[in-house]
């Protein structure tokens, strides 16, 4: 289940599931093979344009190490999203309907299959290993803002190679930043296997000096145990690269059919032998966590769940015109470049228009630049007034722990110390008496 890199010991192979957990932990996978089923199908009926990258088969690792997470950690992956999507709290119906291209979407129908956003979920990006570093950024903003975050950076295998993937890597472990470095190996980039693309498979050893950690990404329960290990490891000692084993039962996207670079009957024995599904299926029923009948009807409920909103988000509309530049360009000064533009679109931000003008930050909140020089010279008094309080502490402290004086030896020492004072006192009246004047010049 586990191989460790560079680890004096890995997380533990025993742990505790409730019967709740098990249950929702089962529902979410379920929920999101019929979210990608359904992007399938309005793929194939035109519904869905453009890019479409489908989880099936990987399941696991999404749920497992979302069901670790808690709410101030933060993920960033790449085109392969939609599973990661809802899993951070976008519901199915806003995940869908961003696919087809309507206004409901959770990003207004703009960003499509690739770049879908939620609360602390940084998205879909579409170049290959590009997140990596904006992982390591999100996760140098954990560190800054001191919140007790992490997180979560994925990429594929095919992205493994890429070369900011190793820049990530080293100022992360030279900032002993909280980032878990996730590679979900899926076993193709793009048509190529890993055993052509890669000289060394073990991207959990990648790190070299950041160590690693390689789990069985069908197993939800190792997965998640895993995330947990990693998350307290990154706390305390920094940067972490996991790897998880996992399978895509898709082609690459919904324009390769997948069977050029394999067979069949791979598909089907890796379904067979290593579903993520049916193994915690298998798993609940032989704990007796569950029946086949509760599972049998969150089958079929999610099922009919799923077609449901998918009925009703396709009859939403798609963005007014005027909202097609939201966000994405400045006011221009000409109207038109070079005679060719038939139109102006007028700049508009759609975080303003939704939810009113972003709140400044306060000065105070502000930690590496100065805001103004009272805002400086009150930071600077504060800091005097407590490095004094702290010495004058520091001192009291002293004088308390100072022996009481002996009564008998100050007497003693009075005597003494009179008779010490009056040859000095008659050296100074002497000193001070003025000179003769000089007798006059002959």
């Amino acid at each position: 289940t586990f191989k460790c890199y560079e680890l004096d010991k890995g997380p533990p192979t025993d742990v505790d599931l409730s019967r709740e957990d098990a249950l929702a932990m089962y529902q979410k996978m379920v929920e999101i093979r019929r979210l990608e089923m359904m992007a399938g199908d309005l793929y194939k009926k035109k519904s869905i344009r453009g890019f479409c990258h489908l989880y099936t088969g990987q399941e696991a690792v999404a749920v497992g190490m979302a069901a670790a997470l808690r709410k101030q950690d933060s993920v960033i992956t790449a085109y392969r999203a939609h599973g990661w999507t809802y899993v951070m709290g976008v519901p199915i119906y806003s995940v869908l309907a961003e696919l087809v291209g309507a206004r409901t979407g959770c990003s207004r129908g703009k960003g499509g299959s690739m770049h879908t956003y939620g609360d602390n979920f940084y998205g879909g990006n579409g170049i290959v290993g590009a997140q990596v570093p904006v992982g390591a950024g999100i996760a140098l903003a954990h560190a800054y803002k001191g919140d007790g975050g992490v997180c979560l950076a994925l990429y594929g295998d095919g992205a493994a190679n890429q070369g900011q993937v190793f820049e990530a890597y080293n100022m992360a472990k030279l900032w002993c930043l909280p980032c878990i470095f996730v590679c979900e190996n899926n076993n193709y980039a793009m048509g190529t296997s890993v055993n052509r693309h890669s000289a060394i498979p073990d991207f959990y050893m990648r790190g070299q000096y950041i160590p690693g950690l390689w789990v069985d990404g069908n197993q939800v329960l190792a997965v998640r145990s895993a995330t947990q290990f990693a998350i307290e490891y990154v706390l305390k000692r920094g940067p972490i690269v996991l790897e998880m084993f996992t399978y895509r039962y898709e082609g690459h996207s919904m324009s390769d059919p997948g069977i050029s670079y394999r067979t069949r009957d791979e598909i089907q024995k890796m379904r067979k032998a290593r579903d993520p599904i049916e193994s915690l299926r298998n798993q609940i029923i032989k704990l007796c966590l569950g029946t086949e009948v509760e599972l049998k009807k969150i089958d079929a409920d999610v099922r009919k769940s799923v077609a449901d909103t998918t009925a009703k988000l396709l009859k939403d509309k798609e963005i007014e015109l005027d909202e097609l530049a939201t966000d994405v360009y400045a006011k221009t000064v000409d109207k038109q470049v070079r005679g060719i533009s038939g139109y102006s679109l007028v700049h508009k931000r759609l975080s303003e228009i939704c939810f009113g003008k972003p709140k400044r930050t306060p000065p105070e909140e502000i930690k590496d630049v100065p805001v103004g020089d009272a805002a400086l010279v009150a930071a600077q008094q504060k800091a005097k007034a407590a490095a004094d309080a702290k010495k004058a502490a520091e001192a009291a402290k002293d004088d308390k722990a100072k022996p009481p004086a002996d009564p008998k030896a100050a007497a003693a020492a009075k005597p003494a110390a009179a008779a010490a004072a009056k040859p000095a006192a008659a050296a100074d009246a002497k000193a001070a008496t003025p000179a003769p004047p000089p007798a006059p010049a002959a």
